[in-house]
């Protein structure tokens, strides 16, 4: 802008160069399938991650409009997050990508069919969380419904056990889209059968102090698949168990887990 106000161009909006647009669209319409330099015709991909930090966070600012207009992916930094001791701190109800329909195919393939719909439904579950936390807010937290108070739980389950990382941890790192998937079905999992206690009745309170939320907690600190299944398997032991003390209908005798399933004793049988 400074620049261009120098050279006495035209200005556009804000004061930036009418040209804007079309010099950041240059820029990350680099970024594709290539062929390298050299004589061996090599081809490779090229990605370009770009950093754009407006004053005051603004995203209406014009660099980050223009940006967006051609980029396919945006994460979202908040500096709230940060405050908070969150990282990575990107903003997930901001953040986005419209590359989500290119690899559904490929998560269902080399993952698992349902990794796409898990997904869907813990987005879901954080827009609804911010929504119960404003009207939690004006009223207090005591007049949601015990079904309310259970997505505001899964969605904290979510933020603190699935997205937060550690990047100091040797595992927490990096993780694979297998114990993603793994971690995110625990999770949803869990919620499921949370609510399904409370239509049967059984309180809040015994359901999200079941022991088993301790061992959510520390799924993204394994990388054994066996203790990850075995989570999922003391899910619905633990639930089970519970609709039996409370005195309700009784839980499935068996469930199917990817590689397991739950034995007579209610033990994980992983195989």
């Amino acid at each position: 802008r400074e620049i261009s106000g120098r050279m006495e161009e035209m200005p556009g909006e804000e004061g930036y160069p009418a040209y804007l647009a079309s010099r950041v669209a240059e820029f990350y319409e680099r970024a594709g399938k290539v062929i390298c330099l050299g004589s061996d015709n090599r081809e490779g991909a090229l990605s370009v991650i770009g950093a754009v930090s407006p004053p005051g966070g603004d995203l209406s600012d014009p660099v980050v409009q223009a940006t967006l207009k051609v980029v396919k992916v945006f994460w979202a930094l908040d500096d709230r997050l940060a405050n908070r001791r969150h990282f990575p701190a990107i903003n997930w109800l901001l953040s986005y990508s419209l590359y989500v329909d290119n690899m559904k195919h490929y998560w269902e393939k080399e993952v698992a069919e349902e990794f796409a719909g898990l997904r869907q439904e813990a987005i879901k579950l954080l827009a609804e969380e911010a929504e119960l936390l404003e009207i939690a807010r004006l009223v207090g937290l005591e007049s949601l419904s015990p079904r309310e108070r259970m997505v505001l739980e899964t969605a904290r389950s979510i933020r603190e056990d699935f997205l937060h990382q550690n990047a100091f941890h040797p595992v927490d790192t990096f993780s694979s889209l297998r114990q993603q998937y793994l971690m995110l079905r625990t999770i949803i999992h869990f919620h499921h059968l949370g609510l399904a206690a409370l239509d049967k009745e059984v309180d809040l309170e015994l359901i999200i102090n079941l022991p088993v939320r301790e061992a959510i907690a520390k799924m993204k600190y394994w990388q054994d698949e066996a203790e990850l299944l075995a989570v999922y398997v003391q899910v619905e032991t633990e639930f089970k168990k519970l609709s039996q003390k409370e005195g309700g209908s009784s839980w499935p005798e068996e469930s199917q887990v990817i590689t397991g399933k739950i034995n007579d004793e209610g033990e994980a049988d992983v195989s």
